[in-house]
C-alpha cells in the first residue's frame, strides 16, 4: 500500500457517518447517465426539472434608501449553494440560504440607474442568471454617522459599539483598540484608503471584532502587521453570532488567522476581499465548525501566503448528521500555503505532523460545496474533506502544483467529486483506506481531468468500496492511472486515459489496518479506453 494511502493512520476515529439522499442520487445518475447532471445546463438545453432557475422578484424602479432585494431560486437535481445580487456588472452581495434576500443601504451608492440581476449557483456547480432589471437610488448622507481619523471617531466608535448604526469611515488610518461591533452595525469605508491598524493598547486582541447579528463590514482595509501573540486572530467573530458578513475587505500583515469563527454562528461570509498572510499567518478563514453552526462561507476572495490553511471549515469528528451544515467555498483563489516547518515533508512524508496543514481548503462539515475555487503551489493537499464529510459537493474547482489535488479522507461518504481540473500533482485524487472501522463509500468521481500526475490519476484504498468512477481523463502521468487497492463493488466506466503506456485501470490487493490481505471483488470495469493520443475528448 502506498504512503499516499496511509497518511492519516494516526488520527482517531469515531463512527460511521449518516446518509445523504442527495448523493444517493447522484450514485445513481453516475451508474446510469452522468455526462448530463455533470456538465453545467446551458441555456435553453435543460428541461426545467433538471435546470437552475432564479427570479429577480423586487423591489423595481427607485428603490427606497433601506431596500430588502428578493430574489426566488431553485435547483432540479441539487441544492441551491448561493445566490449573488449583481449590480451593474458587479457582485452586491451573496446569499446562501432561503428567502434569498439583502439588506442594502442604497444611501450608499451613487445617484442614478443601475442594471441588477441575480446568479445562482447550484450544488452541482451549474448555475444560472435572472433577467437584468433597472433600479434607481439617491445617495443621502443623512442618517449615515460619517467620521475621519481627525473628527467624530469616539462618537463612531462608540455607537458600533451599542449596535444599530451605520458607520462611514472616510480615507484615513484608524488605530483601533479591539474595535467591537454589536447587532445591527454596518461600518462602511472609503476604499483601500480607509486602513483599520491595531493600536498600541490591544496589539494581542483581534483588531475587530463582529459580535452579534446582522452585522457588516465593508470597502477598507485591515492591517494586522501591529498584532503580536503566538497565533492572534485579526477579525474575530465569535459565539453567538449570525448574519455577518465581510465584503471588499483587504487583510495584510496577518500572523495568526486572518478571519476567525467559533462557537454557535449561522451565515457568516467572507465575499469578494483579499487576504495575504504574507508566509507567515496560520489561516485565511478559520471556522470552528459543529453541530451549532450552519452556512459559513467564503465566496470570490483571493487568499495567499499561509502556512497552514487557506480556508478551513474545522470539523474532524464523525458520525455526526448536521455538523457546520452546508458550508461553502465558491469561486475563491488560493495559492502559496505552505510552512517551511514542514519543508521535510517533501523527502519523509512519514514524519510526524505531516499531512496535517498545508491544504487550500479544508472541509469537515456536512452538506458542504466547495465549487469552482482555483488552488495552487499547496505544501500537501489542494482540497481535502475530513470530519462528517457526508453529501459534500467538490465541483468544477482547478487545482495544481500540490502532491494530491484533492484528498478524500475514510470518513466521506455519498460525496461528488465532478469537473474538476487537477495538473501537476503527486496524485490526482486519493481516496483514504478503511481504518480503525472507517471508510468512505458510494462516492461519485465524475467528469474529472486530470493530468500530469507523477503517480496515480485517481487511487482509491482499502475498504473504500462502491463508488462510481465515471467519465473521467487521464492525460499523461503515471500508469496504472485508475487503481483499485483492496476496494470492491465500485462501477468504473467510460474513463479515457491518454499520453502514456501502460494499465489505464488496475486491481490490486491491499493490507488492512488489521494487517489482513483485502483483494478486490465484485467491481464492473466497463469501457475505459486508452487511446494513446490526448487530442480532443
Amino acid at each position: 500500500m502506498s504512503f499516499w494511502a496511509r497518511k492519516r493512520r494516526t488520527k482517531t476515529r469515531a463512527a460511521l457517518l449518516a446518509g445523504s439522499c442527495l448523493a444517493l442520487a447522484l450514485v445513481a445518475l453516475a451508474e446510469g447517465s452522468v455526462r448530463g447532471a455533470a456538465h453545467p445546463a446551458r441555456p435553453g438545453g435543460a428541461s426545467r426539472a433538471d435546470a437552475v432557475i432564479v427570479r429577480y422578484v423586487g423591489p423595481r424602479g427607485r428603490l427606497p434608501k433601506l431596500a430588502r432585494l428578493l430574489t426566488t431560486a431553485l435547483s432540479g437535481q441539487g441544492r441551491i449553494a448561493a445566490v449573488t445580487f449583481v449590480l451593474d456588472g458587479r457582485p452586491l452581495a451573496s446569499v446562501t440560504s432561503p428567502p434569498y434576500a439583502v439588506d442594502v443601504n442604497t444611501a450608499l451608492l451613487p445617484s442614478g440607474a443601475h442594471t441588477l440581476r441575480t446568479v445562482a449557483v447550484d450544488t452541482l456547480g451549474r448555475s444560472s442568471g435572472s433577467l437584468p432589471v433597472t433600479v434607481s437610488t439617491v445617495a443621502e448622507p443623512r442618517g449615515v454617522l460619517t467620521a475621519s481619523p481627525q473628527r467624530g471617531l469616539r462618537h463612531a466608535l462608540a455607537a458600533l459599539r451599542r449596535g444599530g448604526v451605520t458607520v462611514r469611515l472616510r480615507p484615513g488610518r484608524y488605530e483601533v483598540d479591539g474595535l467591537l461591533l454589536g447587532s445591527g452595525a454596518r461600518l462602511v469605508g472609503s476604499g483601500p484608503a480607509t486602513v483599520l491598524a491595531a493600536g498600541s493598547q490591544s496589539t494581542t486582541e483581534p483588531v475587530l471584532s463582529l459580535h452579534g447579528r446582522n452585522i457588516s463590514v465593508a470597502d477598507l482595509a485591515i492591517d494586522a502587521s501591529g498584532q503580536t501573540g503566538e497565533r492572534p486572530i485579526t477579525v474575530a467573530v465569535p459565539d453567538g453570532s449570525a448574519d455577518v458578513r465581510l465584503q471588499r475587505v483587504r487583510i495584510t500583515g496577518v500572523h495568526g488567522d486572518a478571519v476567525n469563527v467559533w462557537g454557535r454562528h449561522s451565515d457568516v461570509s467572507v465575499q469578494d476581499s483579499v487576504i495575504d498572510g504574507a508566509g507567515s499567518g496560520h489561516a485565511g478563514v478559520f471556522a470552528l465548525e459543529s453541530a451549532a453552526s450552519r452556512r459559513t462561507s467564503v465566496i470570490r476572495t483571493r487568499i495567499s501566503g499561509f502556512r497552514s490553511f487557506g480556508i478551513i471549515f474545522a470539523q474532524k469528528d464523525y458520525g455526526l448528521p448536521d455538523a457546520g451544515l452546508h458550508a461553502l467555498a465558491l469561486r475563491n483563489e488560493i495559492s502559496d500555503i505552505r510552512d517551511p516547518a514542514r519543508a521535510v515533508c517533501l523527502s519523509q512524508p512519514l514524519e510526524s505532523g505531516c499531512g496535517t496543514n498545508e491544504i487550500g481548503i479544508e472541509s469537515g462539515t456536512v452538506g458542504a460545496a466547495i465549487i469552482g475555487n482555483t488552488v495552487s503551489r499547496t505544501g500537501w493537499d489542494g482540497i481535502e474533506t475530513v470530519g462528517s464529510s457526508t453529501g459534500t459537493s467538490v465541483v468544477g474547482n482547478t487545482i495544481s502544483e500540490t502532491p494530491t489535488g484533492i484528498y478524500v479522507e475514510h470518513a466521506t461518504n455519498r460525496s461528488l467529486i465532478a469537473r474538476n481540473a487537477i495538473s501537476d500533482v503527486e496524485t490526482g485524487i486519493n481516496v483514504e483506506w478503511r481504518y480503525s472501522g472507517i471508510g468512505s463509500a458510494r462516492n461519485v468521481f465524475a467528469s474529472n481531468s486530470i493530468a500530469d500526475a507523477a503517480r496515480h490519476g485517481l487511487f482509491v484504498g482499502v475498504g473504500a468500496d462502491r463508488n462510481a468512477i465515471v467519465h473521467n481523463l487521464f492525460s499523461r502521468g503515471g500508469r496504472p492511472a485508475i487503481v483499485l487497492q483492496g476496494s470492491s463493488g465500485n462501477t468504473v466506466s467510460a474513463n479515457r486515459g491518454c499520453g502514456m503506456s501502460g494499465a489505464l485501470v488496475d486491481e490490486q490487493p491491499g493490507r488492512s489496518d488489521g494487517g489482513g490481505l483485502d483483494t478486490p471483488a465484485h467491481n464492473r470495469l466497463i469501457a475505459n479506453v486508452d487511446d494513446g493520443g490526448c487530442g480532443a475528448r
